[in-house]
């Protein structure tokens, strides 16, 4: 392909993933509604820039009180920074593998993270931190390719701030350049780069951007790892030869590769040039490689923890690795129909993710369909209720603090205990979360042996706007009872 050819499809490119993620920017902001759990997160754990907020690291945070000042407490700072990163990881990896790939390889390759569902659907529905993992994943390889490619010193400087970056972003997220890094090992064009005492450069540099961070973890652990518990750990130390997790390991990768790997299925019997094949180059097998090491070390770390449960969404990064390198290899070998093809079925991927968001904006009980503004109503109608702070959990918080900014809100994590001991709190309680009075109030901070005075406690709900069904809330106001 061309100079002239090149720049084309680098135009069609930014065109495309820019007008896509604007539109997501516009839908978000006309189907309104109340905010989704991650989105009400953000509400009530961005309360000023600091070390650190909870159980997840602070990277997102940052950004988002910085959206906040610019734009508003509302829609569109939460929208136009999610959208923002999506765009941005699109774009990252592009520039990444067009080092080492035609521009249209690196444009196909980039676009088939649509056929990752956390990429295209719950990016947009639902998750924060899980696109920041992405950004920075994206980051990270487009900073190594640089780095492996020629050597210099700036792209092993930029890899460090990526890196940096990125053990702020997600805990998983490692999991992408110890990938990389020993993927690479394995490939005589990249071992000699990485091997290079210059390299040392990016570690020192994503040490000194976590340092302080990591420090305020220690120094607080209950609520750093106060989500520990989701791993469900084995409380004896005998270790099993095939943990729950470790078995779940298979199920979670097919349900975030399952779409992509039926395509790229397709593709290879359907779509492939009938002219000799083009060789992938060795991205392709670096990436592949990459997901290989990825999943091993998943693999270890589950056994080693005795993890009871593994979601999909902490798969996350083997499934970047993997969806790009099987692509990378791919987009090479395909005629001009396969690329037509696939350029198709993304667009139609889009329109669905479109209508479907739509739907789940309307769909019987949808979050975003609960009707909020009623609640600081409900809140008045308990008697002495009156502007005391609420601890409830996150959606609901979020939702309460966007319509109350006034009153004190924290959700059921441990700095809640600190913040309001001693005085009368309101505990909201939305239907089964938390499951009881006495385990939210563990999750808040205080001890199991905390004693309060029950002041009055009932129930109220809310109903959804285009449904006759309610959603139920109990609520407990109570008192502590001063130790002896």
């Amino acid at each position: 392909m061309d100079d002239a050819a090149d720049r084309r499809v680098t135009a069609i490119f930014l065109l495309a993933i820019s007008v896509y993620f604007a539109a997501q920017v516009g839908l978000r902001l006309a189907l309104g509604g109340a905010y989704e759990t991650d989105e009400a997160e953000m509400l009530v754990m961005t309360p000023g820039l600091r070390l650190g907020y909870g159980p997840q690291l602070p990277l997102y945070n940052w950004l988002q009180l910085g959206f906040f000042e610019l734009f508003g407490r509302g829609l569109l700072a939460l929208s136009l920074l999610k959208n923002l990163l999506l765009w941005l990881t699109a774009l990252l990896v592009f520039m990444g593998l067009r080092i080492w790939l035609p521009a249209s390889g690196a444009a196909l390759a980039a676009l088939s993270l649509f056929l990752l569902p956390d990429y295209a659907w719950e990016a947009q529905r639902a998750t924060t931190h899980s696109n920041m993992l992405l950004v920075t994943s994206a980051a990270t390889l487009a900073a190594f390719l640089w780095a492996v490619k020629g050597g210099r010193r700036i792209a092993w400087a930029l890899l460090g701030i990526a890196i940096g970056l990125g053990g702020l972003a997600k805990y998983n997220f490692y999991l992408v350049p110890l990938g990389l890094v020993l993927a690479g090992l394995t490939l005589a064009p990249l071992r000699a780069q990485i091997l290079r005492r210059r390299a040392l450069i990016a570690p020192a540099i994503a040490a000194a951007i976590v340092a302080l961070p990591y420090r305020w973890m220690i120094a607080n652990r209950d609520l750093a790892f106060s989500s520990v518990g989701k791993l469900q750990l084995e409380a004896e130390p005998v270790r099993q030869m095939l943990p729950a997790g470790l078995l779940r390991l298979p199920e979670g990768l097919l349900a975030l590769l399952g779409l992509a790997l039926i395509v790229a299925a397709g593709l290879w019997l359907f779509g492939r040039s009938r002219s000799k094949p083009v060789g992938p180059g060795p991205v392709a097998a670096l990436l592949l490689r990459a997901a290989i090491v990825a999943t091993l070390l998943t693999a270890v770390g589950v056994w080693l923890a005795q993890a009871g449960t593994l979601t999909a969404r902490w798969l996350l990064p083997l499934a970047f690795l993997s969806v790009l390198g099987v692509f990378a290899a791919l987009a090479p070998r395909l005629g001009r129909g396969g690329r037509v093809g696939l350029v198709g079925f993304l667009g139609l991927v889009a329109l669905l993710v479109f209508t479907g968001l739509t739907y789940d904006r309307f769909k019987e009980g949808a979050r975003r369909d609960v009707d909020f503004s009623l609640l600081p109503e409900r809140l008045a109608a308990i008697e002495g209720s009156e502007g005391l702070p609420v601890i409830a959990e996150f959606y609901t918080a979020g939702n309460l603090a966007a319509r109350e900014p006034l009153r004190p809100v924290a959700p059921y994590l441990p700095f809640a205990a600190r913040r309001f001991d001693g005085k009368t709190v309101l505990f909201l309680l939305r239907e089964t979360v938390p499951p009881s009075f006495e385990v939210g109030l563990v999750r808040a901070g205080w001890p199991a042996s905390a004693r309060f005075d029950i002041l009055s406690e009932g129930d109220f709900t809310l109903p959804y706007m285009h449904s006759d069904e309610d959603m139920p809330f109990r609520y407990v106001l109570a008192r502590p009872v001063a130790q002896p």
